[in-house]
């Protein structure tokens, strides 16, 4: 079985690479989400959150999307089929307008097939009125493909604003943040990457 490293979700912090390139990543959704409040795409008016993303791949090689789920919401503007090494994707995600609470909650898998073994990272977020919740996990594609939704949920739900994970056989680590821009717009910063 592998071994992997999930930091404690209370105590999640980040390293000062990390925290630089979530920074990145999180000025590009602050653009994203001003941007679609600029064009009026959207407005707090709205009684759905909003979620904009940022993944970047700071992986050596090029990720293809493997898996789009959406468990409450819609996706308004769907992240890349591929994200360039380097580079950044994004996505916009809105949330169901169940009120008294609007919710947006889904997740995101990248894979990366150019070597063995193959390379997957999971990204999941739970952006409520109430809360902003946000996992991770990276490691060998097979693995991940694998994990069942409900589990996936699990996680999600003893998660915090802040998520990150390294594995220890494969190198591949994922990190990210998700935080208010505003009252019903969340901006995630994520950073995907692989350490040999």
């Amino acid at each position: 079985m592998a071994s992997m490293q999930q930091a404690d979700h209370g105590v999640n912090q980040l390293s000062d690479e990390e925290k630089a390139a979530i920074g990145e990543a999180m000025k590009e959704a602050e653009s994203l989400a001003k941007n679609i409040k600029e064009k009026a795409v959207y407005s707090s008016q709205d009684k759905e959150v909003l979620v904009t993303g940022v993944m970047k791949n700071f992986h050596r090689f090029d990720m293809e999307l493997y898996k789009i789920t959406s468990w409450t919401g819609k996706v308004m503007d769907p992240p890349p089929v591929l994200i360039r090494k380097n580079s950044i994707g994004t996505f916009v995600h809105k949330g169901t307008s169940n009120l008294p609470v609007s919710n947006s909650k889904g997740a995101i898998i990248y894979s990366c097939n150019k070597k063995y073994p193959h390379l997957g990272w999971l990204l999941a977020w739970d952006k409520s009125d109430l809360h902003n919740k946000v996992y991770v996990e990276a490691g060998k594609l097979d693995r991940i493909k694998e994990i069942p939704d409900c589990v996936i949920l699990q996680k999600l739900d003893a998660s915090g604003n802040i998520s990150r994970y390294w594995d220890n056989d494969t190198g591949a680590s994922a990190n990210a943040e998700i935080r208010n821009w505003d009252e019903s717009i969340a901006t995630l910063g994520v950073s995907l990457d692989q350490e040999l």
